[in-house]
C-alpha cells in the first residue's frame, strides 16, 4: 500500500477516465467553435485587486509563494476561482485590441477553498463561452449562448438534460405586486428552495404575511408543474411594469431557441430560480441531468451588466455560460450513465516477435503513426504472445497486428480483431488506416 496520497478534493482520473475527459472538453470546444466563439486562455494566477475585485469570499481563495523566498511580490499572486473574473480583466487590459461584439471561450482549471462537499471540488474544469458587447447588448445574444450549450450538451450524449431558464425581472416584479418590501432578502430565500425541507419558516421571519407566502408557494407549484410559454399564464391578472418587461423578453428568448433548433423538451422556464449574487442581472439559466435534479447543477449562465467596472471606465455588459466538466463527470460516473471503455488511447498493439524482425515491427509501426494511427509495440521483445495479448485485453486495444517469421516469408501481416477474435491477413504494402475504421 502506498504511503503517500493526494490532497483531497483535488480530483486526478486513471487514464480511461482522462480519455473520457478529455473527449467532453473536445466535443464542447467543437460545439462552441462551430458557433464562432474564439479561444482564449488566462493565466490561472491572478493580483489580489483582479480576484477581489467583486466582492469574493477571499476565504475561498488559494494564494501562490515560492516556497523559500523574501520577494513581497510573491504573496500577491492567487489562483484564480473562476474563469469570469480574469476574462474582465483580460477585456480591460486588451480593449483597444479587441472586436465587439467579442465572442470568447475558455476551457480550464479553476481553485477555491471551500468546504468541501460532493460533487463540488476544490480543482475542477469549466468550459465557458461569453458574449461581451461594448455598449447595451442584444437580447439575441443569450439565444446563441443557450443554443451553443444546448448543442454542446446534446452532442456530448451522456442523457436527458433540462435548462431552467428565468427573467428575475418577472420574480422581482411579482413580489413587487405582493407589496414585499424586503425583495432581494425574499429571493435570496426563494433560492434555497432546493437546499432547505420548506422555505416557509425563513419567510415568516422576513416577515411576510400567511396570503404573500401562499402566493410564492403558488408560484413554485406552478413552476414545476407547467411546461413553455404555459408557465407565464401564471401572471395574466398581475400588473407590473418589470414583470411586463421581462416577460417580453424571456418570450422573445424562448422563442428563438425553439428557432434555433433548441428541443422544447429541453429547456423549462422557471420563474422561481434567481442566483443572487449581487453583480448577476435579470436573466438566469442552470441546468441539470434529468432524474438528477436535486443534486448540483451541470451548466449555468448568467448575464452581467458591468462586470469590468472596477478595471475600466468602459461599459462591457455580457453574457456568460459555463459547464461544470469536472462536476459533470463526476454525476454522470455516480449515476452510471457513463462508462469507461478503452485505458489507453492506442488503437493498435503490434505484437513484438523478437530482436530478428524488431527493425520490420518498428517499420510498420512507423507506417501506421504516419497515417496518424494511434499505435505501439510491445516494449518486451522476449515477453510471450499470450502475455502480449493479455496487455492489449487489459487496456482493451481494439487490434493487434502479428508480424513474425511465418507472416515475414509470406510479406503478410495477421490482424486481430480482440473484440470478435476475428483475424485476417493481407499483404504487408495493403496496410492503412481504412482497415482500422
Amino acid at each position: 500500500m502506498s504511503k503517500t496520497k493526494s490532497i483531497s478534493w483535488f480530483y486526478e482520473n486513471l487514464p480511461e477516465e482522462q480519455l473520457i475527459e478529455d473527449r467532453f472538453k473536445t466535443t464542447i470546444k467543437s460545439s462552441y467553435t462551430l458557433s464562432g466563439f474564439s479561444v482564449i486562455d488566462t493565466p490561472a494566477i491572478e493580483r489580489t485587486e483582479t480576484l477581489l475585485s467583486k466582492g469574493s469570499d477571499d476565504n475561498e481563495i488559494y494564494g501562490v509563494k515560492r516556497l523559500k523566498t523574501d520577494d513581497i511580490t510573491d504573496f500577491d499572486m492567487w489562483l484564480r476561482f473562476d474563469l469570469t473574473v480574469p476574462l474582465a480583466r483580460y477585456v480591460a487590459q486588451h480593449e483597444w485590441n479587441l472586436s465587439f461584439p467579442l465572442k470568447t471561450q475558455q476551457i480550464g482549471k479553476s481553485w477555491r477553498g471551500e468546504r468541501p462537499q460532493k460533487w463540488r471540488y476544490r480543482e475542477f474544469y469549466q468550459a465557458d463561452i461569453d458574449i461581451i458587447w461594448n455598449g447595451s447588448i442584444s437580447l439575441f445574444a443569450d439565444v446563441e449562448v443557450v443554443s451553443t450549450i444546448y448543442s454542446a450538451l446534446n452532442n456530448l450524449n451522456f442523457g436527458d438534460f433540462l435548462i431552467n431558464i428565468n427573467n428575475k425581472k418577472i420574480l422581482t416584479g411579482f413580489l413587487e405586486s405582493l407589496w414585499i418590501d424586503k425583495i432581494s432578502e425574499t429571493i435570496s430565500i426563494i433560492d434555497k428552495k432546493d437546499k432547505v425541507k420548506t422555505i416557509v419558516p425563513l419567510l415568516e421571519e422576513l416577515p411576510l404575511e400567511k396570503n404573500q407566502i401562499d402566493s410564492i408557494l403558488e408560484l413554485l407549484k406552478i413552476s414545476e408543474n407547467q411546461k413553455g410559454l404555459e408557465v407565464l399564464s401564471f401572471f395574466d391578472n398581475i400588473q407590473n411594469e418589470m414583470l411586463e418587461e421581462g416577460i417580453r423578453e424571456l418570450t422573445y428568448i424562448y422563442s428563438h431557441l425553439l428557432t434555433m433548433w433548441v428541443s422544447d423538451n429541453a429547456i423549462q422556464i422557471n420563474p422561481a430560480i434567481s442566483r443572487g449574487l449581487n453583480y448577476y442581472t435579470w436573466l438566469v439559466f442552470e441546468t441539470f441531468i434529468v432524474g438528477n435534479e436535486s443534486v448540483w447543477s451541470i451548466a449555468s449562465w448568467w448575464r452581467y451588466e458591468n462586470l469590468c467596472s472596477n478595471f475600466s471606465s468602459s461599459a462591457f455588459p455580457w453574457v456568460w455560460w459555463s459547464i461544470g466538466v469536472s462536476r459533470l463527470l463526476s454525476i454522470l460516473k455516480s449515476i452510471w450513465s457513463i462508462q469507461t471503455g478503452k485505458k489507453t488511447v492506442s488503437d493498435i498493439l503490434v505484437i513484438n516477435t523478437g530482436s530478428n524482425l524488431l527493425p520490420k515491427n518498428l517499420e510498420i509501426v512507423k507506417e501506421l503513426r504516419k497515417q496518424w494511427i494511434s499505435t505501439e509495440l510491445y516494449l518486451d521483445e522476449n515477453a510471450k504472445f499470450s502475455k502480449q495479448i493479455k496487455y492489449a485485453n487489459n487496456k482493451n486495444i481494439p487490434y493487434v497486428i502479428i508480424y513474425g517469421e511465418e507472416e515475414d516469408e509470406k510479406w503478410i501481416v495477421q490482424i486481430k480483431v480482440l473484440e470478435s477474435w476475428e483475424q485476417k491477413e493481407i499483404k504487408i504494402w495493403e496496410l492503412n488506416k481504412n482497415l482500422f475504421i
